[in-house]
């Protein structure tokens, strides 16, 4: 093996082997696999993969961030909005532990986040000496946050790997991936093998027997109801068709929002699905993971769950399936609807329309959040994209604001990690040039990252942020006045002037104190195409919670 020999990155071809650097190679391997964004911040341990992607740059485009969080949650962002891998790149050491709270969130959300990180020069590995970033144990640090984390120790070992990353990635269930190399291994040159697109595991077919049971129980129920959740995406159409064979709601989670059009007859939020709850004698639930029906809504055994998940695991979790299918939604779906051709379906669901129209008659009561939803809907495009961060206003969101198409409301997963959403939102905008992407966040949350203003400004993203400020973390401070007899600690927030800070980094910012104000700024805004930002100040906010944290329905959680 040669270590820095030759002009750094000339590639010589041997047989079927390539000569190149250990960071040629991840850069190929990236390029391979359709990544063309890398997310992140140089460093020592980085510089020769950073220079493998600058003699790529007509291929390969970096945004370099202002911290390592912000790097990996544009990661996040740009896999939750489309169907590709999101990729960063940070020093080893402190910077891969402040990318540690987005690779959770992308756990959560079942998002293939790629980190690239480096090391210690590979002789001093273990060794406890000291070195600049040395963690005691690095890829043992990572294990306890996700699944999948990797060395690659020569040159010749990283297209192997990265592969096995890629299928890791976006086979199953997808999930997240850290694969970490030395400096000096990144720079040494060797004869290297590259491969082409990893291909993701064939899903599990649905067993036929399980299909056939499972129709035998929806032809004879009166009320089923389908739950969807985040494991719909891509199987958009099969839900539809399928919901509406049986003429049956579908209750999507906040993951799966947009999988059936807000003004689909059919389509509902969780609201609507406890309210459903009480009227259901069958439960089909698809790519979700089921917890809050099943730990709070009550009424357990009194009627038959068929669930459909590609992961076998999370199959049984939390509670019973009566029916259990594994395989990817599309494939079960799809299976049903070729298994109930005529075949007589008893379901005749009444009365979901008027429990929608009831609380949407309930949440359009909650002003101002209601009128600041509808500015903000009536302004945005059908196809535009929303990134709610843990705020109040994101609370009535939830629920409140519709939302028409895949993968345009994100959120953070169940982590529900404060201050992700300005970062996610940039990433989401890289991939989606062509679509108008709106962030909002409290004032608490949206300086956990507000140094990102100055990617937004360096590399023109235009992602309009929505700055709901209370002076408070709104949220805690809601739950303190409830719970302490009007005891607040903590909470209470000295801040910036929003608009000058925005303007102090080189964008549009206004402040704005009504609905209607709102909608003619976020209006101009979008149609400005230029970062910018936009402050709501408010006062004390309605309480969504008493919509949402209601008594199990009936009987004791499953």
């Amino acid at each position: 093996m040669t270590r820095g020999a030759g002009t750094p990155g000339l590639q010589r071809k041997t047989a079927s082997m390539t000569i190149m650097t250990g960071g040629d190679a991840i850069a190929e391997s990236l390029l391979a696999n359709g990544v063309d964004t890398v997310f992140g911040i140089p460093g020592i341990q980085l510089d020769n993969l950073f220079d493998a992607f600058h003699r790529r740059r007509n291929r390969l485009r970096v945004i370099h961030t202002r911290h390592e969080q912000g790097a990996a949650y544009m990661a996040m962002g740009y896999a939750q909005s489309s169907d590709r891998t999101g990729t960063f790149a940070v020093v080893p050491g402190p910077g891969l532990l402040n990318s540690l709270t987005p690779l959770a969130d992308a756990a959560s959300a079942n998002l293939p986040v790629l980190g690239i990180t480096g090391q210690i020069p590979s002789a001093q590995i273990g060794r406890g000496l000291g070195m600049v970033h040395e963690l005691k144990d690095q890829m043992r640090a990572v294990e306890g946050v996700i699944d999948w984390v990797r060395r690659a120790n020569h040159p010749s070992e990283v297209p192997g790997l990265l592969d096995d990353a890629f299928r890791h990635m976006i086979s199953r269930r997808r999930k997240p991936a850290v694969f970490e190399m030395a400096p000096d291994m990144m720079g040494a040159r060797a004869p290297v093998e590259l491969r082409g697109p990893a291909r993701a595991d064939d899903p599990p077919r649905p067993d036929p027997d399980l299909i056939a049971k499972a129709t035998q129980r929806i032809s004879a129920a009166a009320y089923p109801i389908v739950m969807a959740g985040g494991g719909v995406a891509g199987a958009e159409g099969a839900l539809r068709r399928f919901a509406e064979r049986l003429g049956a709601p579908v209750v999507m989670s906040q993951n799966a929002r947009g999988a059936l059009a807000e003004d689909h007859p059919l389509a509902h939020h969780m609201l609507c699905g406890q309210e459903l709850w009480l009227k259901t004698d069958l439960v089909i639930a698809v790519g979700t993971r089921f917890t809050t029906p099943a730990l709070s809504w009550g009424r357990a055994g009194e009627f038959p769950v068929i669930r459909i998940d590609i992961d076998p695991v999370q199959i049984t979790k939390p509670g019973r399936a009566d029916i259990a299918i594994v395989a990817d939604a599309q494939g079960a779906l799809n299976a049903l609807l070729q298994a109930l051709e005529g075949v007589a379906v008893k379901a005749r669901p009444d009365g979901h329309a008027d429990i929608r129209a009831e609380l949407r008659r309930r949440l359009d009561g909650l002003e101002p959040l209601a009128g600041y939803a509808r500015a903000l809907r009536q302004a945005l495009p059908r196809d535009g994209i929303v990134v709610s961060d843990i705020t109040q206003f994101g609370v009535y969101a939830r629920f409140g604001l519709p939302v028409y198409t895949p993968k345009s409301y994100l959120l953070p997963g169940y982590e529900a990690t404060l201050g992700w959403a300005y970062p996610a939102a940039l990433g989401a905008q890289i991939a989606n040039p062509g679509r108008k992407v709106v962030t909002f966040a409290g004032d608490g949350g949206f300086m956990f990252n507000v140094q990102e203003l100055a990617t937004a400004v360096q590399h023109d993203i235009p992602v309009v942020a929505l700055v709901f400020n209370n002076g408070r973390y709104g949220n805690v401070h809601q739950i303190q006045a409830k719970s302490y007899g009007g005891r607040h600690i903590a909470v209470d927030l000295k801040n910036p002037d929003f608009v000058a800070l925005a303007r102090a980094f080189g964008m549009s910012a206004e402040r704005v104190e009504s609905a209607d104000q709102l909608f003619e700024t976020l209006r101009r805004f979008l149609d400005a195409r230029a970062p910018a930002l936009i402050e709501i100040p408010v006062g004390e906010m309605p309480d969504v919670w008493t919509l949402v944290k209601r008594p199990p329905s009936q009987g004791p959680a499953a």
